[in-house]
């Protein structure tokens, strides 16, 4: 009997214990649930990002730079990033490119009605029963517009027309200019590096002349070193020129007034003299720097060939010796930025763009994948305008040039998407979470918050 009623306390111990502990658990919940961080709150993002916080830490030395821009708590549901999503590039027509806009697909688009649909009569058909229904352009539904991301080049044009008009003394809305240039302070006296060819100083130019600005040569020209202005926000866009990734400057180079082509060369002879010029709000370098090579180098690698059999071919893939010595230079010139500027330093890589003869693109395809492999492995994020640009050789102004248009739009709204990334704001699903920082900051610490993320969610759209 004494075991018995020994076995009897030990057992009313453990069910206290138990319930003891389910009580401290629901409190528990209770209490994540009322902060906003339960782990079984359900939300639109449904991988396991969406249950996990982390926790930024903010120095003395930090703390006045970022001006609070850093929330104690920042949570990896927000960690999204459209331009890696599915989706579509949606223009109204070629007179109002500046509205043209990245439309990501997110779970739930199949749930949307169908578009009605109307004969060239403005009459209801149907499409099965009448052979060729007519499907008119209307723009996308606004919950699927609101989703989209924010159109920054949008902003910048009508911030610049609104400060004119009002120097000119014409009525404005000054409500409207307020909410533009609070938007647009945190662009106030950015340095941005462009280490790329001419596909990429010619979309920096469309940024500058859509605000009336030019894009000015370096002492030797384009391609060498340029650069242009906005002067209402003072942002400027600085660009050294790439001629490919070769070490030598062979007799049979195609341009004859092309005296220097290697990297280091240019280096030292064309960028380090200005410098200075690109140094940003930090003190020591670039606010974000855009690399790219790939076209001078497929023209490279077809010219080459001609030393031995006299012809040039456009239409090959790269053999393996030349794709593991582009790769090599490519590592090489992108340590070479982390040298100069700091390894904290925000690189961003930009996807290759193709040509436009639909023939020609077989060595493009190789150093486009090439070079991601590169960036991937020092650990930066691409750029995926070369990727959601392919086909849309309507807009191109020749063979590998994209002229001034929809997708010109789209590159402007792409890079600062980023660019307002790198300054601590956070965009999710086309509203703004947090705002940029307006003055000095630690852009590393920004970047790197949804850095691990992107780069998983890189890989798994684009592989």
């Amino acid at each position: 009997m004494r075991l018995h009623g020994s076995f009897l306390r030990f057992l009313r111990l453990v069910v206290f214990l138990v319930l003891v502990f389910a009580v401290i658990t629901l409190c528990m919940m209770l209490f994540q649930q009322s902060n906003g961080t339960s782990p079984f709150r359900l939300n639109d993002v449904t991988s396991d990002l969406a249950i996990q916080t982390v926790t930024v830490t903010i120095t003395a030395a930090n703390a006045a730079s970022t001006s609070g821009i850093f929330n104690k708590q920042f949570r990896l549901e927000n960690c999204e990033n459209p331009y890696l999503q599915p989706g579509y590039i949606w223009y109204s027509n070629t007179t109002e490119e500046i509205e043209t806009s990245w439309i990501p697909f997110y779970s739930g688009i199949l749930d949307f009605p169908v578009a009605s649909l109307f004969d060239r009569q403005g009459n209801s058909v149907d499409p099965v029963m009448n052979g060729e229904p007519y499907y008119p352009k209307t723009p996308p539904p606004d919950e699927l517009q609101n989703t989209a991301p924010h159109k920054w080049m949008q902003d910048i044009v009508r911030y610049n027309e609104l400060t004119q008009n009002r120097e000119s003394a014409m009525s404005i809305d000054e409500k409207e200019l307020l909410t533009l240039e609070n938007r647009l302070e945190w662009l106030r006296d950015l340095r941005i590096l462009i280490v790329s060819d001419s596909v990429d100083r010619y979309q920096s130019e469309y940024v500058c002349n859509r605000v009336g600005e030019q894009m000015h040569p370096g002492p030797e020209g384009h391609q060498t070193t340029s650069s242009c202005r906005i002067p209402k926000l003072n942002l400027t866009f600085t660009n050294w020129h790439v001629a490919s990734m070769s070490t030598t400057r062979p007799d049979w180079w195609w341009l004859k007034n092309m005296k220097v082509i290697p990297f280091e060369r240019r280096w030292q002879e064309y960028y380090m003299p200005n410098v200075q010029d690109t140094i940003g709000k930090n003190g020591h370098s670039p606010d974000l720097i855009l690399f790219q090579t790939g076209l001078w180098d497929y023209t490279f690698f077809s010219y080459a060939p001609q030393t031995a059999n006299g012809k040039v071919d456009f239409h090959r893939s790269l053999n393996w010796t030349e794709l593991r010595f582009y790769m090599q230079r490519v590592r090489f010139v992108l340590q070479t930025l982390r040298k100069q500027f700091g390894y904290d330093m925000p690189i961003l890589c930009r996807a290759v763009t193709y040509k436009k003869d639909l023939l020609a693109n077989a060595a493009v395809h190789d150093l486009d994948r090439a070079s991601r492999f590169v960036c991937s492995e020092l650990g930066l994020e691409t750029m995926e305008y070369g990727s959601l640009n392919d086909g849309y050789f309507n807009f191109y102004k020749d063979l590998v040039h994209i002229d001034r248009g929809p997708t010109s739009v789209l590159w402007a709204n792409m890079f600062f998407w980023y660019l307002f990334r790198s300054r601590g704001g956070i965009e999710n699903r086309g509203k703004i979470i947090q705002d940029a920082a307006r003055g000095s900051m630690n852009a590393s610490m920004a970047w790197q918050r949804c850095h691990d993320v992107f780069m998983g969610q890189q890989y798994a759209s684009k592989y």
